[in-house]
């Protein structure tokens, strides 16, 4: 058997709060851009959210960070670093619609006339929808803004007046509560099983089994032998 005392359990559970106190989250006061290793935009992340910092490797001027599932770097001078854990770190809810006119809609790898076509949308396809970026005017004198969006497994742009989209909720600004260490309710060791002892109920039934037999040879010794 193997004894783990309470003063052991306690030190991992300070070490696994300590780790999740060391993740560095910053504060986007207004939309950041969010740039790829190339430092190429990829899209503007929403006012009031969060992203969390992945690597302290990054080139000077910025910040490696993670936002959900994108990875990227944001400008150090962007953002801002906070001492807590948000409860609402990234928003997850927004989606887009195809709404052009009955027609497919081209999903592409840039905001551009020219990029890769990564799939063809079918009407009133729909998907979340991250941001916008400002990319090539599509339709002449109708803008220039792209919506950086993920449907089916794939990530990329449609134009934006070929979709519809939801407006960005706010961000409800709230801090995680600290983790706090549970302590045991008592100090006492805890019994765990171990490969290389009996387990507790094992020492038990091993036990009985011995003491089975102690009243049968006790009553076959002094019983009194039968008059003939």
């Amino acid at each position: 058997m193997r004894l783990q005392c309470a003063p052991a359990i306690i030190q991992e559970r300070m070490i696994l709060c300590s780790v999740m106190a060391a993740l560095t989250f910053f504060f986007m006061p207004s939309q950041t851009m969010l740039y790829n290793s190339a430092m190429e935009e990829v899209v503007n992340l929403p006012a009031g959210y969060f992203v969390l910092q992945s690597d302290t490797d990054a080139p000077d001027g910025y910040i490696k960070v993670t936002y959900a599932d994108l990875e990227g770097y944001v400008k150090s001078d962007a953002v801002q670093a906070v001492d807590y854990t948000p409860v609402t770190k990234y928003e997850l809810t927004a989606t887009f619609t195809c709404d052009n006119d009955g027609q497919p809609v081209k999903l592409r790898a840039a905001p551009k006339k020219s990029a890769e076509v990564i799939d063809t949308l079918a009407s009133q396809a729909s998907g979340r929808y991250y941001g916008t970026v400002t990319g090539d005017a599509l339709i002449k004198d109708a803008g220039s803004n792209w919506h950086y969006v993920a449907v089916g497994g794939k990530r990329g742009y449609v134009y934006y007046a070929h979709v519809v989209t939801d407006v960005i909720p706010p961000n409800i600004i709230e801090k995680e509560p600290e983790p706090t260490p549970e302590l045991p309710a008592d100090t006492q060791p805890i019994i765990t099983e171990d490969d290389g002892g009996l387990s507790t109920t094992a020492a038990i039934i091993f036990i009985v089994a011995l003491c089975i037999p102690v009243p049968f040879i006790m009553y076959y010794l002094f019983k009194k032998p039968k008059d003939n």
